[in-house]
């Protein structure tokens, strides 16, 4: 198992458990294993402390906080120099990239969990069909981390997109749509007025594409991804919120 296998494990089975948790990922320089694995439940008040519960000040020699909710490569290029520690957003998506670049050097990966009691300004309808995935431990599991989710399930595409379309005309609702038809629920849904859908994949390009077009219904086959990642996915575009549609395509899309 590789070390980036084990931390997705933690932070699901955190996740599942819904412990509001700082995890603390150190990786090693030889083989990628997990030093002090006690350290990654570690509880987090307010900012990252230590386990005297003192606040680390984030410009203080050694650590580098980055509040970026996708952070690469160029987020820590030619910042790593005495670095031991970076620290992330609890929701934060890390690229490959950056782990491998952590790896070399040694350095520990921590998510804060400051914020992770902070409640979305959105609520999210999710509506599943077309499958026969169960949208209740993905909305619980979002809702442990602060989202309010209204989750239905329909026998009908067609009816699911009509529904998610009239749910969004209210400015604090984000629609999801969970079916094994991601093209035809796509293409069925940006047919409609005001609908702007995108396809999620994983959350780094969620959030891409959720910017660059204003979403307000994010489309997922729930039978291709694993559970992580969808959950992943589905909490990076509620974080968004409500995303005005971009002044160059308003015209066409809003």
């Amino acid at each position: 198992m590789t070390t980036t296998d084990i931390e997705r494990v933690v932070r699901e089975v955190l996740a599942e458990l819904g412990k509001p948790v700082g995890q603390v990922v150190n990786l090693s320089r030889e083989n990628g294993r997990l030093d002090n694995p006690s350290q990654v439940n570690r509880q987090v008040s307010g900012q990252v402390g230590d386990n005297t519960g003192q606040v680390d000040n984030p410009s203080c020699e050694g650590n580098l906080v980055l509040a970026a909710s996708v952070v690469s490569i160029n987020d820590v290029h030619g910042r790593l120099e005495s670095v031991r520690r970076v620290v992330v957003r609890r929701r934060a998506v890390v690229t490959p990239a950056v782990r491998d670049e952590l790896l070399r050097r040694g350095i520990a990966l921590e998510y804060d969990d400051s914020d992770v009691k902070a409640s979305p300004a959105v609520r999210l309808v999710m509506i599943a069909t077309g499958t026969g995935f169960d949208p209740a431990p993905l909305a619980a599991a979002l809702e442990r981390e602060g989202y309010c989710v209204e989750r239905s399930a329909s026998d009908c595409l067609i009816a699911a997109v009509d529904a998610l379309a009239n749910e969004i005309t209210r400015p604090d609702k984000l629609g999801v749509l969970l079916t094994s038809h991601a093209a035809a629920g796509l293409c069925l849904a940006n047919r409609l007025i005001g609908v702007r859908a995108i396809i999620g994949t994983n959350a780094a390009e969620t959030a891409r594409s959720a910017a660059a077009v204003g979403a307000n219904i994010l489309v997922a086959n729930p039978r291709r991804d694993g559970f992580f990642q969808l959950k992943q996915c589905v909490a990076e575009f509620a974080r968004g919120g409500r995303r005005p549609c971009p002044t160059v395509f308003d015209k066409r899309l809003d």
